[in-house]
């Protein structure tokens, strides 16, 4: 058997073999870096014993079939688990727990102080941004204001509670009757989607008039999506509440060890569909809340501008994009404003009503 070293990297072979894999498999190699995808091709060079690109070239011809199904294998990527980074799917909790109970922590004096006179509150109203939309409402609509300004007071960090009132999330919940629309992108095995369902299922069963949602999960790798709606697991569990796993998972011994079900409840929550995202989605849905995390760090920057716009546009005027720890968005997208760093959570905000 070969070794990593005894790899032979041939350039003029590169284009040549990526045009192959990619008529076979259907993968736009355009969008990710060198680098990731020459991984990739090695791991399948070393698996079948080819030193070069010129010879693994001859071999994919060969069994171009088969070969082509495995490399799409090795590329996919489905590192995944239940509530990955927890933070983050606790942030997610707390937007729709401000959202549906912002009336609940009222101090009623401070609102009246703040509707007399503006500037008599400082320690509400100490962002420019907050009191320059608090003033404009207050000329406007007295209601508004009202209703804004309870909004600022039920949260501890005031200019967080601004980007709220912005969110199409708020907008639905207090004043539509419209679904709350959830993309996630890509769902690898189905551990993200279901992550969200279950928080959602159960803030459902506090809340009464708790709005209706639809989730949709999409993935490029069909066996992968296979996984996800059978929704049965061996491990991944580490991370999910008790409460959960009581509510949601059954526990089933097999021969050495446990499997995981879940229940047909969470389940049907959720609609998966097989596409690569980067030629565009399958719906022209509108979302509210898009988690994509975790696959920009594989684009260079100029192809995450061009998969950026297709995110863009499938974001709602006030929707949230989550992406992943290690992802950031550099300032030339204007539209996507950083509302929470901790987190990474971005907002589309209409550059030109700024």
């Amino acid at each position: 058997m070969i070794g990593l070293t005894d790899i032979q990297i041939e350039d003029d072979f590169y284009d040549s073999l990526i045009t192959s894999i990619g008529k076979e498999t259907g993968i736009n190699f355009g969008m990710y870096r060198k680098a990731f995808i020459e991984k990739r091709i090695r791991a399948r060079m070393l698996h079948v014993n080819c030193d070069s690109y010129n010879s693994y070239y001859t071999y994919l011809l060969a069994h171009l079939d088969h070969e082509g199904e495995k490399f799409k294998d090795q590329f996919n990527i489905n590192y995944s688990y239940f509530f990955r980074n927890k933070e983050v799917f606790k942030k997610f909790e707390d937007l729709f727990v401000e959202c549906l109970d912002c009336k609940s922590k009222i101090i009623e004096n401070e609102i009246e102080d703040a509707l007399i006179d503006p500037l008599k509150n400082k320690e509400i109203l100490n962002d420019k941004l907050i009191l320059r939309k608090f003033t404009n409402l207050l000329i406007k609509n007295h209601e508004e204001a009202t209703l804004f300004l309870k909004s600022i007071l039920a949260t501890k960090n005031f200019l967080n509670a601004f980007s709220i009132i912005q969110s199409s999330l708020y907008y639905k919940i207090r004043s539509s009757k419209k679904p709350i629309y959830i993309w996630s992108c890509p769902c690898a095995s189905g551990e993200e989607p279901y992550s969200i369902a279950m928080i959602l299922d159960d803030l459902r069963n506090q809340f009464i008039k708790f709005p209706n949602y639809k989730i949709i999960a999409s993935d490029i790798d069909f066996n992968a999506l296979q996984k996800a709606k059978k929704g049965i697991y061996a491990n991944s569990m580490e991370n999910i509440p008790q409460l959960y796993k009581v509510k949601y998972i059954t526990k089933q011994k097999e021969a050495s060890s446990y499997k995981y079900i879940l229940n047909e409840k969470i389940k049907e929550q959720i609609e998966f569909i097989c596409e690569d995202v980067t030629r565009g989605h399958k719906y022209s849905l509108k979302y509210d809340i898009i988690f994509c995390r975790y696959l920009l760090i594989y684009f260079n920057r100029e192809n995450r501008r061009i998969f950026l716009k297709i995110i863009e546009d499938h974001l709602e005027e006030g929707g949230l994009l989550f992406l992943g720890k290690t992802e950031t968005l550099f300032q030339s997208n204007s539209n996507l404003k950083l509302i929470d760093p901790k987190n990474h959570i971005y907002m589309k905000i209409n550059a030109t009503k700024n």
